[in-house]
């Protein structure tokens, strides 16, 4: 037939799979058991597919079923069709499993939060490949070939979904020795003489010292350091002040190899979230990857 536009509606392949195992099986109840439904739904799928079709396909007897030539013919090319439908899921299927996991993934988060912490990853899901590919610039999904991200950034781009990871809070920092030429104990407005450092605005730090409490601040000569591994070698060497993700420093407060002044720390706007493309469902390796890293996070909020 020519011109002619066949649309299927939305439930026939289910008609289809309930008749082709009736017309296999040569029973309802046995294709019922196959499929897991009852005889009667079997027998209301194959009915309503031959009210669509305008045809008897097959011919209910007392104790067994015949097919009509119609739906011998039928059941010959929808269990071959069915077939290669099966082999095509299954080759995806493996297709999907054997694929690497590739996630985006920015450098100083990546060196001081998550690759201490991939070891229990691994542990835990030894058959995923993960691959992390770094960058500086969030993960774009229509270029990159990745399957995630771990950005910096409001949590708001283009054709991306978004999941908090870590807040990005700031707060300054400093050596030992460099704490010790301030006044003991030092006041904010004491750090307008020291050394001041910041990785992104300026204006991060004025928005540190109305939230510290002065609320006149003069203009600050302050120095632009745009990368957080020297950011943070600058603070621990003693060259001055770093206004430093309060998230990230947890370690090295710890060893002693820097020390906060104060515990204010504000808020930017901007934080570490988990980016994937917007709309699609995650597949199993990345939802295992997503769990495991928002629960990572949890264990040890920002300070």
């Amino acid at each position: 037939m020519y011109g002619v536009e066949v649309q299927l509606d939305p439930g026939v392949l289910t008609r289809l799979r309930a008749f082709e195992a009736v017309g296999r099986l040569g029973s309802f109840t046995r294709a019922a058991q196959e499929l897991y439904v009852t005889p009667a739904a079997l027998s209301h799928h194959v009915r309503h597919l031959e009210t669509g079709l305008g045809t008897q396909l097959v011919v209910r007897l007392h104790r067994r079923i015949d097919l009509t030539d119609d739906g011998k013919r039928l059941l010959a090319d929808c269990s071959q069709a069915l077939q290669i439908l099966e082999r095509a899921v299954a080759t995806a299927r493996h297709d999907a499993q054997a694929s690497p996991l590739t996630v985006s993934v920015a450098p100083y988060f990546s060196a001081r939060w998550l690759t201490p912490r991939l070891p229990g990853f691994w542990a835990a899901h030894p058959g995923i490949d993960l691959r992390l590919h770094h960058a500086y610039q969030p993960a774009d999904f229509h270029h990159d070939d990745v399957d995630a991200g771990i950005s910096w950034g409001s949590g708001q781009w283009p054709n991306t979904d978004s999941a908090l990871v870590l807040d990005g809070s700031l707060t300054p920092v400093c050596s030992p020795r460099y704490l010790r030429q301030l006044p003991d104990p030092p006041r904010p407005a004491d750090l307008l003489r020291a050394k001041l450092l910041y990785e992104f605005d300026v204006r991060d730090w004025y928005q540190w010292f109305t939230a510290a409490g002065l609320t006149d601040c003069p203009p600050l000569d302050a120095g632009q350091i745009d990368d957080s591994h020297t950011l943070r070698r600058l603070a621990i060497d003693g060259q001055g002040i770093a206004l430093f993700f309060a998230g990230l420093v947890q370690e090295d407060l710890g060893t002693g190899q820097l020390v906060r002044p104060f515990d204010t720390a504000v808020d930017t706007g901007d934080a570490y979230y988990l980016t994937w493309p917007r709309g699609q469902i995650m597949r199993p390796k990345l939802a295992a990857f997503s769990h495991w890293l928002l629960s990572e996070a949890r264990k040890r909020p920002c300070a």
